[in-house]
């Protein structure tokens, strides 16, 4: 999914067109990464003495939620989506959709979060850990800057949704 990303916007900032198998062909080589140090850390859990080995479990446990939307300006719609993988990398579920009257790119990006967290709620999972790419969201939502008004009340629901949480 990321890739895809990656490659609209190569056009869309760049007027660089790459094609779907250079995409599919980077997401494969990241994947297969993934993998490999996913076996890594598997077999680091498994030896005696590593200190890292509470990161690690805890890692293992949580389901790893991507979100990301998107605006179009000029007629305010937005789409969001959001999958959801185990930690190794099954997917577990996606989710796009389109909402209208969106004026701004971070409250897109709050309402993607939001629905992660309120998908991750009602599967009963547990332990997250969310991916996106909106630095100045992910300041307001921890609480490193003031939160915008803007998107205030989405930020209130996040953190009361984060707090019905074990781990976020």
């Amino acid at each position: 999914m990321w890739q895809i990303w990656k490659g609209r916007n190569a056009w869309c900032f760049n007027q660089e067109m790459l094609g779907p198998t250079e995409i599919v062909s980077k997401a494969l080589f990241e994947y297969e990464e993934y993998k490999d140090l996913l076996t890594s850390c598997l077999a680091a859990r498994h030896s005696a003495g590593n200190e890292f080995l509470p990161k690690l479990t805890r890692f293992q446990d949580d389901v790893l939620l991507f979100t990301d939307a998107g605006l179009r300006c000029d007629d305010r719609h937005a789409s969001i989506g959001v999958a959801t993988l185990n930690s190794l990398g099954k997917l577990l579920l996606a989710h796009g959709s389109s909402i209208q009257y969106v004026g701004k790119t971070m409250t897109a990006e709050a309402l993607a979060i939001r629905k992660a967290l309120e998908c991750a709620i009602t599967l009963g999972w547990k332990s997250v850990k969310i991916f996106f790419d909106a630095k100045n969201v992910v300041d307001m939502i921890q609480k490193q800057v003031a939160t915008s008004w803007e998107i205030e009340v989405l930020c209130e629901d996040i953190w009361k949704l984060s707090s019905m949480l074990d781990h976020v």
